[in-house]
């Protein structure tokens, strides 16, 4: 009779019964791993669709104030990612609460159209005129990705720009980026205007605010970065700008000058006048350094007197007192010379 071994029984002790090893365990984790990352790479190599504007158009197309049909652009952000930019013109004179109205409903109305994309930026503008009867450009930015409380804000900061004009503003600009400032340029005047950005407003919650104004007064270029934390009123700009060299008869002498509150200047953070002027002499600087005399302070004063060999003077007016600043060592004896006829 032929002897047969019987299977092993299923109650046979665990140590009897052949496991996996640990080599079994880690090529089976390479495998995988192998396998994991290969889909990745597939998924990393395949290009997301680009997005349908279809919605984005027909949004707006008819809807006021939109005053003409939208331009919607793709942007390819990544592989994976993409963006929508739509163009909006409204109607002239457009009152700043509809154009916001408007950027409040298309929030609401194109939230399952925005989801996914990396932006969906909305770049509105308009013209139409002043309380003067000027001519004014109006512009904002906004996200429809980004979250409600941002274009809040962003609405907000239009509405306080447009209500700083009295009458000689010819551009308000709110750019995307809540950090950036607002932007603001003035018509050209003969002299300063009433509504220059010097000392304006915060936000209702007391968020502070930055503003750049340009603005051509005679025949200086003039450039106030202002912040809703620092009253520039007190700057003696009327008496300085009557005192620069005129550059009408020779452009090439027309004067730049920047009063500026938001950068650090060059003086323990003190608001900074900056005059450049080609071809100063120290007797066009005088009338010039004269104006700040007796003035409030405290300021920084940088003057570009290009017959210098470093071509500028710096100066701190303290308490209405000018003096040299001390952190400044170039040209000491022009300086010295300067505040002497004072």
């Amino acid at each position: 009779m032929t002897s047969q071994t019987p299977p092993p029984s299923p109650d046979a002790a665990p140590s009897k019964q052949r496991g996996h090893t640990r080599r079994d365990i880690i090529l089976g984790l390479g495998t995988a791993v192998v396998v994991t990352g290969v889909g990745v790479r597939r998924w990393l190599r395949t290009p997301t669709k680009e997005p349908d504007t279809t919605p984005f158009a027909d949004y707006f197309t008819g809807r006021a104030p939109v005053m003409s049909e939208p331009t919607v652009d793709t942007e390819h952000v990544s592989t994976k990612s993409w963006g929508v930019r739509t163009f909006l013109t409204l109607e002239e004179n457009t009152p700043v609460e509809d154009a916001t109205a408007l950027i409040q409903s298309a929030y609401t109305d194109l939230a399952a159209n925005v989801e996914g994309l990396d932006h969906a930026t909305l770049l509105i503008s308009w013209n139409g005129t002043g309380p003067a009867g000027e001519n004014l450009h109006t512009a904002i930015d906004v996200d429809l990705v980004r979250p409600h409380s941002e274009l809040d804000f962003q609405c907000e900061r239009l509405r306080i720009a447009a209500g700083l004009n009295q009458g000689a503003i010819a551009a308000v600009g709110i750019p995307l980026e809540t950090d950036d400032a607002i932007e603001i340029s003035h018509i050209d005047a003969d002299t300063l205007p009433a509504d220059a950005v010097l000392a304006p407003p915060a936000a209702a919650d007391g968020t502070t605010l930055t503003y750049e104004d340009r603005l051509k007064v005679g025949s200086t270029s003039l450039t106030i970065s202002a912040t809703s934390d620092v009253d520039l009123s007190g700057v003696p700009l009327d008496a300085v700008l009557a005192a620069l060299p005129g550059g009408a008869e020779d452009p090439a002498r027309e004067p730049i000058v920047t009063l500026d509150a938001v950068g650090p200047g060059y003086a323990d953070g003190l608001p900074a006048i900056n005059i450049y002027e080609q071809d100063l002499t120290l007797d066009e600087a005088e009338p010039i350094l004269r104006a700040f005399d007796g003035a409030d302070g405290p300021h920084a004063i940088k003057l570009q007197v290009a017959s210098l060999p470093d071509a500028e003077m710096r100066f701190l007016l303290t308490d209405g007192t000018l003096t040299a600043d001390p952190s400044w060592h170039l040209a000491e004896e022009e300086m010295a010379d300067l505040l002497a006829r004072l």
